[in-house]
């Protein structure tokens, strides 16, 4: 993936974020009942990975309001939009976080719907496991295989090349062994109303979800019409999003 053109469109974005990413919020919320559900002690160090404008943040706050955070985006206009919404008491750095230049170590890492931005998922997720303390956990969620079915579905019955990036299925994920850590993956899948195709894909653009895969020839106009057609004549433009949720638990 090109990552500079990735933090390019979240830049974007950062200012229309907000009020187009209804399942990032939700997903974050859910995330954060999954993570009281853990009944961890009370962390002293902490990190979070893409924290966008701050909706996983806020709610980690709220959660462990005496934790030392390192907030970290791969956009500095994402950042700067967290920063204004959570304020100066935590400390925020620019970092991609499939290649973390950290040299301490965590009690806690969280991150919420930025993995599948990474292109080695499986690496990354040993690398960050190696930031860690001793019983420290790493909490994630990701986007999982069916995630906008309705829409690769869509473009395959019309013999149109899907330019949305393949993400993996939960049992691939089940299968993934760290040295020293306790792993374990769950789902939740997410049904999202649009109003109508043109919705959808403008819902993508707004947050800054609309990067394709490398390589991808966009759709021409006329094409685009005839998509959106069939999709609306199906009856609905509601779009599933496969939510993957990653508990990793380093051995004390």
């Amino acid at each position: 993936m090109n990552k500079k053109l990735i933090a390019q469109s979240f830049g974007k974005a950062s200012n229309t974020y907000e009020k187009d990413a209804p399942v990032q919020k939700w997903t974050a919320g859910f995330l954060a009942e999954v993570i009281k559900g853990l009944d961890l002690d009370q962390p002293v160090d902490c990190l979070e990975i893409g924290c966008g404008t701050g909706f996983l943040t806020q709610e980690m706050k709220t959660l462990f309001p005496h934790a030392n955070w390192l907030i970290t985006d791969l956009s500095a206009d994402m950042l700067e939009s967290c920063r204004a919404r959570i304020g100066d008491n935590v400390s925020y750095q620019v970092m991609d976080g499939e290649h973390p230049a950290l040299d301490r170590k965590f009690d806690l890492i969280v991150s919420s719907l930025a993995f599948q931005w990474f292109q080695d998922l499986e690496s990354a997720l040993k690398g960050l496991s190696d930031l860690l303390k001793p019983g420290g956990r790493l909490v994630f969620t990701t986007l999982g295989q069916e995630t906008f079915q309705q829409w690769r579905d869509n473009l395959n019955q019309q013999g149109m090349a899907v330019g949305l990036h393949d993400y993996p299925p939960l049992e691939d994920m089940q299968k993934i062994a760290i040295k020293g850590c306790q792993v374990n993956f769950d789902r939740q899948k997410r049904l999202q109303p649009y109003e109508n195709g043109i919705a959808f894909l403008r819902a993508l653009k707004m947050i800054g979800a609309q990067a394709p895969q490398p390589g991808y020839q966009p759709l021409l106009p006329g094409q685009m019409r005839k998509v959106i057609k069939a999709l609306e004549k199906s009856g609905s433009c509601a779009m599933t999003y496969d939510i993957l949720v990653g508990t990793i638990t380093k051995e004390a």
